[in-house]
């Protein structure tokens, strides 16, 4: 039987960023707490409540909203690893500057399915040598990724909009990344762009053509009350 996992990108980028993971029998998981929960409650997908909530790093748009979702949900603050009845969480320390910050390996345990995400990190070979193993041990083919910017566009900008870019992913280390994994048919969601630096139909076409075997999908968050909803 095939099972699709939905994730649900109820917002992403600077402002904020939050994704709702249900499994095929309706249960579900958060990553971020960087909305309120009124927000989570209007965009939410999931009609049962979130088993967790895993939080990567202690900046405001992914962690300033977290004390309003203890109150529903066990919410673990960027730690390497994250369990609850339905879900797992294997933690992987990577570089974002001088923060704290974990990437995660993230399973469905009614689907036995996979997902890899990671969000505000520099590409560092060290850090990334863990991940790649785990990702080609299980075989991993999803990934919910950071792509904050287009290295074109980066090479046409000012100095001042350049401004944060070294300590994010660029399309260009999604390449790398996803070719270092070993992923033979990888289903990418990008996340986390900048308004200044990104083009969403740049962002698709680019990957797409370097990536010829990937399904790409760029991501926005909820706009105007219409969800913007994934399935794997």
């Amino acid at each position: 039987m095939a099972y699709n996992m939905i994730i649900n990108v109820i917002a992403t980028g600077s402002a904020g960023n939050q994704y709702e993971l249900i499994d095929d029998a309706g249960n579900s998981m958060l990553i971020e707490a960087g909305v309120p929960r009124h927000v989570f409650m209007k965009n939410r997908e999931g009609t049962k409540p979130p088993e967790m909530v895993i939080v990567s790093h202690e900046h405001g748009d992914h962690s300033f909203w977290a004390n309003e979702f203890k109150m529903i949900c066990p919410v673990h603050l960027w730690k390497p690893e994250a369990v609850s009845e339905n879900w797992k969480a294997l933690g992987f320390q990577v570089e974002h500057g001088d923060v704290l910050n974990y990437a995660y390996l993230i399973k469905s345990m009614i689907e036995n399915k996979f997902l890899f995400f990671a969000t505000d990190l520099q590409y560092n070979y060290n850090l990334f040598n863990r991940i790649f193993f785990y990702i080609q041990r299980y075989k991993v083919q999803n990934f919910l990724i950071e792509l904050n910017y287009n290295d074109y566009l980066y090479k046409l900008a000012d100095e001042n909009q350049r401004i944060g870019c070294d300590r994010h992913f660029s399309d260009n280390d999604v390449v790398r990344f996803i070719r270092k994994s070993g992923a033979e048919a990888p289903k990418i969601i990008t996340i986390h762009g900048s308004n200044r630096l990104s083009a969403d139909t740049y962002t698709k076409k680019y990957l797409s053509g370097k990536l010829p075997a990937a399904k790409v999908f760029v991501s926005v968050g909820a706009k105007n009350g219409v969800k913007n909803l994934f399935k794997l």
